[in-house]
């Protein structure tokens, strides 16, 4: 071979060889998070893709929560999935339903001590069929805030929360009302689990309109009743700001704006929810889901880049950053975030370890986008007198059951 020959096949050797060198596994990553959610999920991206030079991660922002799940649905059906996609639990109950997802477990080889530090209700709502399907990211629980200068103690009980809110209401001849409230959803179902009861049982047969959920609307109704709840035409958060009400249940998510809203005004914090006759924590929030459509290698990179964004400086980094809580044990437990937490003593209860053991969630079913709007409907008409309680839970009732009839059959 001469030395012409010998030239030419190693410059092909060498182009070869440098394009594997330099072949790259992108995958995408859609979400609905801007502001400073965004910023943190851009910055763990530009972290994760320096330090593997050989994955391409693109986060992609695709609007509200609503626009997110309208695209997700359309990707679907152009066979356009996403590598993998923020998601809420009943979309993955969907996915799931439709054979869309991949376990992100059976990708992860995640050790008996990497899995266990997922916190535990975490694990719970991320589970399905024994499998760890997706994976926590953006999670957050609701808490009570209270004003300190008006109350010294939170109140711990039921009994003790009603009180307290009369006391405060003649306490200030109702200028400041003890407790602020809007007809949603998610403090009917506060009221509803404390008092016992939840929206359905394991068999997804409807109880919300059972005597623990028409005690829930009854007691929210009451309160009203007799002056010492004040109905919200706004948000909370800017009512407590302005001393119109002392206390308030709201996502620990939403403990920026509440800052914002009081400022310098008064001292304020937190608390767990108040216990009937069980206590209860809820927790909600979004995970991230691995659709099937990704090939081995983008498997491969999502779940490396999941291990990255969840391990423990990261979520610890983006719990400070927007307020969320870390997704893992080690995190909730190091050093930097104890420290953040007593450096803010106000934002004590969002980390409460007590209220992870009895933590509740909305049901993951692919049914409750119709059935929240069922149920939340329910609630406004109860607060607004078009329908008594019992007529309107009964009515919701119905139309949760034929959306649960419904899903059992439904398919993309």
């Amino acid at each position: 071979m001469n030395l012409r020959k010998i030239v030419m096949l190693t410059l092909v050797l060498c182009i070869a060889l440098g394009g594997t060198a330099l072949a790259k596994t992108e995958i995408t990553f859609w979400h609905a998070m801007s502001g400073q959610l965004g910023e943190a999920i851009d910055y763990m991206t530009e972290q994760f893709n320096a330090q593997n030079p050989d994955i391409v991660v693109e986060s992609i922002y695709q609007g509200r929560y609503s626009d997110l799940n309208t695209k997700l649905v359309a990707s679907v059906s152009a066979r356009t999935t996403p590598t993998i996609a923020q998601v809420y639990e009943n979309w993955t109950d969907a996915f799931i339903r439709n054979d869309l997802l991949i376990p992100f477990e059976d990708y992860l080889n995640l050790t008996e001590e990497e899995y266990n530090n997922y916190i535990e209700v975490y694990r719970f709502m991320n589970t399905w069929d024994g499998k760890l399907y997706t994976i926590p990211l953006n999670k957050s629980n609701w808490i009570l805030h209270y004003n300190t200068e008006l109350i010294s103690e939170p109140p711990k009980t039921i009994e003790e929360f009603l009180q307290i809110s009369k006391d405060i209401t003649a306490a200030t001849n109702g200028e400041t009302k003890g407790f602020g409230m809007r007809p949603t959803l998610e403090l009917f179902h506060a009221f509803l689990y404390v008092g016992g009861g939840d929206f359905l049982d394991d068999d997804l047969n409807v109880t919300f309109n059972g005597p623990e959920g028409i005690a829930a609307l009854d007691l929210m109704l009451g309160m009203l009743e007799n002056g010492s709840a004040l109905l919200i035409d706004g948000y909370e958060n800017e009512a407590f700001g302005d001393r119109m009400i002392a206390m308030y249940l709201g996502s620990s998510a939403g403990m920026p704006h509440v800052e914002n809203s009081v400022g310098d005004k008064f001292k304020f914090a937190t608390a767990p929810l108040p216990a009937g006759v069980r206590p209860g924590a809820p927790f909600m929030g979004t995970n991230v889901a691995l659709f099937k459509a990704a090939s081995e290698a983008e498997r491969e990179a999502a779940a490396k880049f999941i291990r990255f964004i969840t391990n423990t400086e990261n979520t610890v980094y983006f719990a400070i950053k927007t307020g969320y809580l870390p997704v893992t044990y080690s995190g909730l437990n190091s050093a930097e975030y104890q420290q953040w937490l007593t450096d803010n003593p106000h934002k004590a209860a969002i980390a409460n370890l007590d209220a992870f053991g009895y933590g509740y969630w909305q049901p993951k079913i692919a049914a409750w986008e119709q059935a929240r709007s069922s149920i939340g409907q329910a609630v406004e008409k109860a607060f607004l007198g078009v329908m008594s309680v019992e007529d309107a839970l009964n009515e919701a009732a119905f139309e949760v059951e034929e959306a649960i009839e419904e899903m059992l059959t439904q398919r993309y």
